[in-house]
């Protein structure tokens, strides 16, 4: 057990987080940090696709951003809408880790396990759990970056950018 006032190297008292590796919190940074370029990217491609200005929208939770996308790819080809579907999936099951990777509690377990929780949004009676490992982590964080590679994404953005898909 930590003494009491101990902190970590950053200063954070180590009775509340414990010690985790810093690997731990440098992967949980890039995720935050690139998943808030992933949402951009996503609420750029659903202005392109429904032909509206760049200041609607900006409001808009990413989850509902993909949602409203997924009932909009109909304007798209058939081919072009399948390969929307599938970046707006792989997205929405980022945006999904990167939740509970921000909103849970990650207290340091003696074994080295990482535990989060977080009480649910459904009641106080109800906690939701996650359990991953470092290697979790970066699969989490490789998925997430080959999301956002460049050419991928320029593909994902040349469906809806030219509005021709709003001219047929």
């Amino acid at each position: 057990m930590p003494t009491r006032g101990a902190t970590d190297d950053f200063g954070d008292p180590l009775n509340i987080l414990g010690r985790h590796p810093e690997e731990f919190f440098s992967i949980m940074g890039r995720i935050v940090t690139l998943s808030a370029t992933m949402e951009h990217q996503v609420l750029i491609f659903y202005q392109h696709l429904v032909g509206r200005d760049q200041s609607l929208y900006t409001d808009w939770p990413v989850s509902k951003l993909i949602r409203q996308a997924r009932k909009e790819l109909k304007q798209l080809p058939a081919p072009d809408a399948d390969l929307a579907r599938q970046w707006l999936r792989e997205a929405d099951e980022i945006r999904d880790a990167r939740n509970n990777y921000v909103h849970n509690l990650w207290p340091a377990q003696g074994d080295g396990r990482l535990f989060g929780w977080r009480v649910s949004g459904r009641g106080a009676k109800a906690s939701i759990t996650t359990e991953k490992t470092m290697d979790d982590m970066r699969a989490d964080l490789d998925r997430l970056i080959e999301l956002l590679k460049v050419p991928r994404l320029h593909r994902i953005q040349a469906l809806v950018s030219s509005g021709q898909h709003l001219h047929e």
